[in-house]
């Protein structure tokens, strides 16, 4: 395979007259040029009379917790088949199980009527499984044809860099997205390294895709285009899998769900014969409602806790700034929302903000009690739970002790007392509602909205003034992300200052007092709560 350092290779739409290639690349500059839109052998896969996906009677238990309890169900060729539920729920764990990553302890799985071995992912992508997870799977300091070549098995035969070349032009024709083949995954938006996990599990087989979570890190364009795409698959035959926790954008997308409550099927059937609340109630077991933030008039406010004031930010002398002229205050009492498409300045606000870095130019100001020189304390819910606020090999309890296991009372003369550790996370784990099986586990084996109730019960239940929130419900299902916005509500009420930077609009404005937009690095103020969410919208685009 040509090294991506000698190779200069666009691939997909609009590549016929405008690539410039090096000598090796000339060689496959032609290949697509014979590819056609549709994979040979579909023809035969859409006129079927047998279910494209059939699970019969699958259990799986972990150390006694059974996650999922005779799970059976079928799935149509070419359609879009939802799978929803709570965290928790059993929906990664299934997924997992079609994919091939884990073996079933019971149950029956069957590809178009033929009965597949389970727990072999050789298996699952000879029948053409292929799955997309939440947490991309990428080497990032490799090029997107490395990548794709790393998941494609046996690459280093003869003549199968041709056939991958043609594989992957195919796919990006077929889905209308041009790929830079050469560019490191590293460099490339959120939205662009889902679409080479997406080309890298179709040219693993391309029958069945599998998407975990697909829109949680993307833009509203980036969803859009998504959707657009997937519409393309299932038009063209293909069976998709969209798991979301996401009610609007799976009644847009999906034709058909099947709905997981503690690992059993409560529902399978037609989208359309539920409203979104009917669904919520089905994932739940009970009626929920999002929290919203009362009118009651606050307290007394006090002088600010955080000031910015004219804050520059730059990452290397000579490039432009990424923040400009940033000025916000907040207060006691108070909901500062700051809302924008991502990649905006967004991650280097917060790192100013939680003191990570320091600002180029201007000055920050924090504030205890109205007292500059006393330090303030200051909880910080990040974005990427995952590489900035849980050792994931770590016990739950240890997760929960991390700002404090120095402190006292839970070390004395430099020795860990362990017993105040589990008695301590023992109430924090009932008071969150932290579901595992024991406080020894560790987080890694919790599902992501028991991960971020470990989260936020280690920062919140320290009773800081100012508490930092960056996209704290992304990923999270209807009744997680209900209880976040509760406990941020809840510390507004006990007097905390609140930032949240939020990429959902919706939940944002149900809960923020004021909101600032953010765009390409500069912080406008809104008139909210008397501005709209259309007039927000439109700053959010860069518009006036």
């Amino acid at each position: 395979m040509p090294g991506a350092a000698s190779r200069s290779l666009l691939i997909g739409p609009g590549t016929d007259d405008d690539q410039s290639c090096s000598t090796e690349s000339i060689i496959y500059a032609g290949l697509h040029r014979l590819t056609s839109a549709v994979p040979r052998g579909w023809g035969a896969w859409m006129t079927t009379a047998h279910p494209a996906l059939g699970l019969t009677g699958i259990c799986k238990s972990f150390g006694g917790v059974c996650a999922l309890d005779d799970v059976t169900l079928e799935v149509q060729a070419g359609t879009v088949h939802g799978i929803l539920g709570e965290n928790g729920a059993g929906k990664t764990t299934l997924m997992n199980i079609i994919a091939g990553l884990m073996r079933p302890d019971s149950g029956r799985m069957e590809i178009m009527g033929v009965p597949i071995s389970t727990g072999s992912v050789r298996a699952a992508r000879s029948h053409g499984i292929g799955m997309v997870h939440q947490h991309f799977k990428l080497v990032e300091n490799q090029s997107v044809l490395e990548n794709i070549v790393l998941a494609a098995g046996k690459s280093l035969l003869p003549r199968r860099p041709r056939k991958l070349l043609q594989d992957i032009d195919s796919w990006c024709r077929k889905l209308n997205w041009p790929l830079e083949l050469d560019a490191p995954v590293g460099t490339l938006a959120v939205g662009r390294q889902q679409r080479v996990e997406i080309i890298k599990a179709l040219c693993g087989g391309g029958k069945i895709l599998i998407l975990d979570e697909p829109t949680a890190a993307l833009t509203p364009a980036e969803v859009d285009e998504l959707a657009a795409a997937v519409a393309s698959l299932a038009r063209a035959g293909m069976t998709v899998l969209f798991i979301s926790h996401k009610l609007l954008e799976a009644r847009r997308i999906c034709q058909s769900i099947s709905i997981l409550r503690r690992g059993k099927v409560v529902y399978s059937g037609s989208i359309a014969d539920l409203s979104v609340e009917e669904i919520a109630e089905k994932m739940v077991g009970v009626k929920m409602d999002v929290p919203r933030l009362t009118p009651s008039a606050r307290p007394t406010q006090g002088p600010p806790m955080l000031e910015l004031v004219d804050v520059d930010y730059r990452i290397g002398k000579r490039r432009p700034p990424v923040l400009k002229q940033i000025n916000l205050t907040v207060r006691p009492y108070e909901i500062l929302g700051i809302a924008g498409v991502d990649g905006n300045g967004q991650s280097e606000l917060a790192a100013l903000i939680s003191g990570a870095v320091n600002p180029t130019a201007g000055r920050i100001v924090r504030r205890s009690g109205g007292n500059a020189s006393v330090p303030i304390r200051v909880g910080y819910i990040p974005e990427d739970r995952h590489k900035e606020a849980l050792v994931l090999p770590l016990a739950v309890t240890s997760n929960l002790l991390l700002r404090q296991y120095r402190q006292s009372p839970f070390a004395r003369w430099g020795f860990c007392r362990y017993g105040t550790w589990r008695k301590h996370s023992t109430d924090l784990v009932r008071q969150y509602d932290i579901r595992c099986r024991r406080i020894e586990d560790a987080a890694a084996t919790l599902s992501g909205g028991n991960q971020q109730k470990i989260v936020l019960a280690r920062e919140l239940s320290q009773q800081p003034e100012l508490i930092l929130a960056v996209n704290p419900t992304r990923g999270l299902d209807i009744s997680a992300t209900a209880f976040v916005l509760r406990q941020l509500l809840e510390a507004r009420a006990r007097g905390a200052g609140i930032i949240l930077i939020h990429g959902d609009l919706d939940e944002l404005l149900s809960i923020s007092d004021r909101v600032a937009v953010i765009n390409s690095g500069a912080l406008t103020a809104t008139a909210w709560p008397q501005a709209t969410p259309v007039e927000i919208g439109r700053l959010m685009l860069g518009g006036a």
